[in-house]
């Protein structure tokens, strides 16, 4: 029982590494590979651009990605804020879209593919000068 449980375990650890990562980076290379990736930002008040980096193992297999982007409160509650669609390629597997934030707080940030299926998520904080 004990070998199966860890077997599983081990299934489970390598399935978990070979999904799809959002990263939020201050900038990117020509390539679009975050050179500055973080969680926490301090944008200017007239508002910052960060950058999300969407990279899978495989192809996104999708024509469109939808950034939703939802501001938590102080109790948890996800509050929605905007969308961000951005076109892609379906044999691509990663991508990268700017993103302009202009409030402080901590943001969930949910990737979707065209179908609506969840790819991946991310939080961030924002902090004004």
């Amino acid at each position: 029982m004990k070998r199966m449980l860890l077997g599983l375990f081990v299934l489970w650890s390598a399935a978990g590494s070979a999904q799809t990562t959002l990263k939020f980076c201050v900038e990117t290379d020509k390539d679009g590979k975050c050179k500055k990736q973080a969680s926490e930002f301090t944008i200017s008040k007239d508002g910052g651009t960060i950058i999300f980096e969407l990279k899978s193992p495989a192809p996104l297999g999708t024509s469109k990605v939808l950034y939703k982007i939802f501001k938590l409160s102080d109790n948890g509650k996800a509050v929605f804020n905007n969308t961000i669609e951005q076109d892609v390629q379906e044999k691509w597997n990663c991508a990268w879209e700017e993103a302009v934030f202009y409030d402080p707080g901590t943001y969930k940030v949910m990737a979707y593919d065209n179908t609506d299926n969840l790819l991946c998520l991310g939080i961030l904080k924002i902090f004004t000068q």
